[in-house]
C-alpha cells in the first residue's frame, strides 16, 4: 500500500494515484527533514511503527517514519484525537509497518524528535498544499 500525507494548515492524507511515479516528487530524506525544523518539507519514507496513545494527554496517534520510537533518528507523524474521525479507519491500522508514505508539512520538534502534525484523510490524487 502506498499512502501520501500532507500536513500543515490544511493537513490531509490520500492514497497515491495508480501508476503515478512522481506522486512525491521533490521529497527529502527523513535525515534531511530532521534538520529542517520550522520549514515546510516533503518526505517520502516507510512506516517503522504506529501507536495510538489513547491514555495520553490529547490521545495522539504516533506514526514513526524510517525508525521506530525511541530512536531519535525517526520522523514522527502526530494525529491528535480530535482528528481521528477524519480518517476512514484507525490511523494506526492504516499506516502499518512498511507502508510507504509521503508527508508535506512544517517540521517541529518535541522531546528530541522531529515531527509533523497530520489532521485529515483526503480523496485519492489530491494533495492539499
Amino acid at each position: 500500500m502506498i499512502v501520501a500525507v500532507a500536513a500543515g494548515l490544511a493537513a490531509a492524507v490520500f492514497t497515491a494515484p495508480a501508476g503515478s511515479a512522481a506522486w512525491c516528487s521533490g521529497s527529502v530524506s527523513v535525515a534531511k527533514a530532521r534538520t529542517s525544523v520550522g520549514k515546510v518539507v516533503r518526505v517520502k519514507a516507510r512506516v517503522a511503527s504506529a501507536y495510538y496513545a489513547r491514555a495520553s494527554n490529547g490521545s495522539p496517534t504516533f506514526i514513526d517514519l524510517q525508525f521506530a520510537y525511541p530512536d531519535s533518528r525517526r520522523l514522527t507523524l502526530v494525529i491528535w484525537r480530535e482528528n481521528r474521525g477524519n480518517f476512514p479507519s484507525a490511523p494506526e491500522r492504516m499506516f502499518r509497518r512498511g507502508t510507504l508514505v509521503c508527508v508535506r508539512g512544517v517540521v517541529g520538534r518535541y522531546g528530541g524528535a522531529a515531527q509533523i502534525e497530520v489532521s485529515a484523510w483526503n480523496a485519492p490524487g489530491r494533495l492539499i498544499r
